[in-house]
């Protein structure tokens, strides 16, 4: 630890897992600190593991408390809602409450864009109290995504990159695949049961609650990756498409409803980017199949414009043949890149910082797209955006599926992202 004094610990609502049970305990208690989990239901308690706990509870706000403006165009963001603003300055002031008595060094929070998790950030930041930010990894059951910055489009490589504690921290190797933490899959669904009967009792929650689960959203996604990973199975499948001689465009939607759709997509919807990339392609690469793959999660319906056909599967079969990616900021765009092939995003990311990605907007997309088909696959590229997207915003460990390993290097590498914060507010780290 870069810590000698007590760190004090707090989390948000856990990320359906009992990680941060499990690495705040190593946080804090390696520097003799302290843990509470600061939640906005009590089903989240499924996680605590024992963990002492604060639940909000809605109340009347002294003041008006602003959304930031980076998430104006949030779902949750209702800002003409009464209710909304309401819960929102008043979940600010409870977690200013909470931070000052609890005498909280740093905060572990599952993804940056729910509303409960802004509420905990701007407490934070007029308190001087260091937000770490997690989120499933880039690669998925191997590593952990954080940031002190935020996540996805709220993180820059390019910032990270100048910080000499980051640039200084230990290479680790990817793991492999971990196995998911016991009782993982049926925790969740009964922190879903318990989490809409509260909900239902209790109403006046719902403005800090990010989304509503549905089962059988999770079901469908569950049933297409077993497909995925089943391919001998007879599921139904888009049929493969032919071989070409020439390169092919790989075109993923991401869920329309997703917080990096609504507030960064340049497009209304799905059906607006699938239209406009293939009326760019007749243009710029006429007669190049256009393969579209739809979220395993869209239970909507789109139109093909000629020339496009559905896919299914695994992305990763189109790294060795030609082939130009295309996407808003999906994680398959990052996924593709480190594999050295061309990657074109209509959105920033965690990985668009990084020169082997090139990042376009509607007016320069046609000669972007005609150049990258004409570039050769860059395999160093690939292999210096995967370092350095490990090095600045990876942990050893998924959320879902880490070892007692994982933990104890993740405990020093959230650390370092706090010494690194502490330095670039201003303040020096604590001795």
């Amino acid at each position: 630890m870069h810590r000698a004094s007590g760190m004090n610990v707090a989390y948000l609502d856990p990320p359906y897992s009992r990680y941060f049970h499990a690495l705040a305990a190593r946080l804090a208690h390696a520097s003799g600190g302290s843990v509470v989990a600061l939640l906005s239901c009590p089903a989240y308690r499924l996680y605590a593991g024992g963990d002492r706990t604060e639940v909000w509870t809605p109340g009347e706000p002294a003041q008006a408390h602003d959304v930031p403006p980076a998430f104006e165009r949030a779902g949750w963001a209702q800002t003409d809602s009464p209710e909304f603003r309401r819960a929102f300055s008043h979940a600010v002031e409870w977690f200013k409450q909470r931070f000052t008595a609890e005498r909280t060094d740093v905060c572990l929070v599952f993804s940056d864009a729910r509303p409960f998790s802004q509420a905990a950030h701007l407490a934070a930041q007029q308190l001087g109290v260091v937000c770490v930010f997690f989120e499933r990894g880039a690669f998925r059951y191997r590593t952990a995504s954080l940031s002190t910055q935020g996540l996805n489009a709220r993180f820059c490589l390019r910032q990270a990159q100048q910080s000499p504690l980051l640039e200084a921290l230990p290479p680790f190797d990817l793991p492999p695949r971990r196995a998911i933490e016991p009782w993982l899959k049926l925790r969740f669904v009964g922190f879903m049961a318990l989490n809409g009967l509260l909900g239902s009792l209790q109403p006046q929650r719902r403005p800090m609650q990010h989304k509503s689960y549905h089962f059988f959203n999770y079901l469908r996604i569950a049933l297409k990756q077993f497909g995925a990973e089943h391919p001998e199975l007879p599921l139904a499948q888009a049929p493969e498409p032919p071989a070409t001689d020439g390169p092919v465009v790989v075109l993923p939607l991401q869920l329309p409803t997703d917080s990096q759709f609504v507030m960064y997509s340049p497009f209304r919807h799905n059906q607006e980017l699938i239209d406009f990339v293939a009326r760019q392609m007749r243009n710029a690469l006429p007669g190049t199949p256009l393969l579209v793959k739809k979220h395993p999660m869209d239970v909507r319906s789109y139109r093909l414009p000629a020339g496009a056909r559905w896919i299914d599967g695994s992305l990763a079969r189109f790294n060795e043949r030609p082939a130009v990616f295309v996407c808003l900021n999906s994680n398959v765009g990052f996924e593709a890149a480190i594999h050295g092939k061309p990657v074109l995003c209509f959105a920033d990311s965690f990985y668009t910082g990084h020169p082997s990605v090139t990042r376009v907007s509607r007016e320069d997309f046609a000669p972007q797209l005609a150049a990258a088909a004409a570039r050769p696959d860059d395999l160093a590229a690939g292999r210096a955006l995967r370092a350095a997207v490990l090095r600045h915003c990876q942990a050893p460990g998924d959320v879902w599926a880490y070892s007692a390993e994982d933990l104890a290097l993740t405990r020093d590498i959230v650390a370092t992202h706090y010494d690194a914060a502490r330095l670039s507010s201003g303040a020096a780290p604590p001795a």
